[in-house]
């Protein structure tokens, strides 16, 4: 047993004190903690709002040893059931000799019509480096308490901590949260930051990053609080859980095909009237260079087909929200499809450049130092979700009626009277000013030169030819060629090219994606052909240094087909 403990270790006391939601929230609820190996069991001790001393009782806690990076510990989740619906319970947890001291939890009411709940996203923080405070997500939630006291639970849609692998983030995250997380429960989401690590990790060296297929540390965390219904092997990650007249579905970031086959199977088993889920992963993106739901596997069709009303995202640090979406296609009620809405970053912590997509109908960028929540308002027949600042300003509000199947604000989603290209979601509209795709039976014909010119690739025109220098890759189109050149050996096309709008060489899109290993989608009702790669680099010519030794001009970062960082690699993500 590790005798010399790090700053925030465990010890006897309980700490790490947090609530869950694990199974009927009317009778049941989770309460997780953690102590030093020195404590080999501990319970839970519950007395009613209206009871006395002789109204107590108590419920034995599961208790699972754990081994960090900086720690060792034992993890304690008591789980008391039987609990009547709508009352607040008193609690503390412990063994005869260390106890915590007294919470209070509140079991959900029968027949219940309005409740809200929390949202927040991408709370990391690495400040101070060895005793992370959480200060800005502390303050942005009794903020969001203080204006919606009755909230019934938060949810956290990943990059809960800046290194999961690390212990000392989760110390930091804890200590952040305390006396918040012991009253209202606490539904973690995992981004690509839980699978994160540092095999040295100090202030003075952090090397070895590495990320991991699973979560492990979250994993062990947190089993015994969440349900255990996911996919198999997947289960801590991805769980679903009901409250109300609501099913919400949390979705981790690894195994992806796995995770649609599960939704797919969750959807069409809740008779819920809202469904709500969380994916760390926007499947219609706002960098300019993230991935679309066409790299995650089936879960875009299991959104579709379990007609999910609202997926929350997080990892890009500013507020995005799409018109309702089904089969890619964009629509202007709420029953024809799911809106996808990134939330901006909770913890002060803003990074990138964003940009609203052809998908979005709401955007803001969030490059301002501050914090956002989003308060959701569920009834019958209406849900309201709103994101504010931590200054206090809103962000945005919309609203689905279920009865009279409209949103407010009403919006229509565009409908194009030519082709539209768009790549990774960005339209072409400035490169392709009167220059369109053409739709053609199974297949789409595309200036694809206009497309790469404007995400930044080489191209060369001249007389009927075209030459493209994209990812590595530079390929020769010639007109009325069923042939081109790449890389300098022949390439046989499915189609001749032909020349359209304003000259340009036109090329079967099938084509284009299997030159440069791209995926591309038509969403007929909006007429737009959109077309997106498996990298997150920027596909943009580089410049070159006077001395090119060494000059690399785009190295891929995976293999192809590959849509999963290799465990224990060094991978340059977000």
């Amino acid at each position: 047993m590790n005798q010399t403990k790090p700053h925030r270790g465990s010890t006897p006391n309980p700490d790490h004190i947090m609530l869950s939601i694990c199974g009927d929230a009317k009778t049941t609820m989770a309460v997780t903690w953690r102590t030093d190996c020195s404590v080999a069991n501990g319970w839970i001790e519950l007395r009613p709002e209206w009871g006395g001393e002789k109204d107590k009782f108590r419920v034995e806690a599961i208790t699972r040893y754990f081994k960090s990076d900086i720690d060792e510990s034992n993890l304690h989740t008591a789980k008391p059931t039987g609990l009547t619906p709508g009352t607040r319970y008193f609690y503390t947890v412990g063994d005869d000799t260390h106890r915590s001291e007294e919470y209070s939890l509140q079991t959900e009411p029968e027949n219940l019509t309005h409740f809200s709940f929390i949202v927040i996203a991408d709370e990391q923080n690495s400040d101070p480096f060895a005793a992370p405070e959480y200060r800005p997500v502390r303050n942005l939630l009794e903020l969001a308490l203080s204006r919606c006291p009755d909230a019934k639970f938060i949810v956290t849609l990943g990059d809960n901590v800046d290194n999961g692998e690390n212990e000392l983030q989760w110390n930091g995250l804890f200590h952040g949260m305390k006396g918040i997380v012991e009253h209202i429960p606490f539904m973690l989401g995992t981004g690509n930051h839980e699978n994160r690590g540092f095999r040295v990790y100090t202030e003075e060296n952090c090397s070895g990053k590495y990320y991991l297929a699973h979560a492990d540390t979250f994993d062990h965390q947190f089993k015994e609080a969440y349900p255990q219904n996911g996919p198999k092997g997947y289960e801590t990650e991805n769980f679903s859980f009901d409250y109300g007249d609501l099913h919400f579905f949390m979705l981790g970031v690894n195994a992806f095909e796995e995770i649609g086959e599960w939704l797919q199977g969750d959807l069409a088993a809740t008779d819920k009237t809202w469904k709500l889920g969380a994916f760390h992963y926007p499947v219609f993106p706002i960098m300019p260079e993230g991935l679309s739901g066409m790299m995650y596997g089936k879960i875009p069709d299991a959104l579709d087909s379990g007609k999910a009303d609202v997926l929350f995202a997080g990892h890009e640090h500013s507020l995005a929200r799409s018109y309702p979406i089904r089969n890619y296609e964009m629509f202007d009620r709420p029953s024809e499809g799911t809106i996808h809405y990134i939330l901006g970053n909770s913890g002060d912590n803003g990074f990138a450049s964003n940009t609203g997509k052809v998908w979005h109908y709401n955007f803001y960028p969030q490059e301002e130092r501050n914090s956002m929540y989003a308060q959701v308002d569920v009834t019958p027949t209406r849900l309201t979700v709103t994101s504010y600042l931590d200054d206090g300003r809103t962000v945005d509000r919309f609203t689905i009626d279920k009865t009279r199947d409209e949103l407010d604000p009403p919006l229509a989603a565009p409908i194009y009277f030519h082709t539209h290209m768009a790549y990774k979601g960005n339209l072409m509209e400035l490169a392709a000013r009167n220059i369109y795709a053409r739709p053609t039976g199974d297949t789409v014909f595309v200036p694809f030169a206009v497309v790469a010119q404007g995400i930044g690739a080489e191209v060369v025109k001249e007389p009927g030819r075209v030459t493209i220098d994209l990812y590595g890759t530079r390929v020769v189109f010639e007109e009325g060629c069923a042939e081109a050149t790449k890389n300098g050996e022949p390439f046989a096309l499915s189609a001749p090219t032909f020349l359209g709008d304003r000259g340009e060489i036109y090329v079967d899109a099938n084509d284009v994606a299997a030159i440069w290993d791209l995926q591309w989608r038509y969403a007929k009702r909006n007429n737009i052909i959109d077309f997106d790669y498996i990298e997150e680099d920027f596909p943009c010519c580089m410049q070159p240094p006077k001395d090119t030794t060494g000059f690399v001009g785009f190295k891929r970062r995976f293999a192809p087909g590959e849509n999963q960082p290799l465990p224990q690699t060094e991978q340059p993500q977000a």
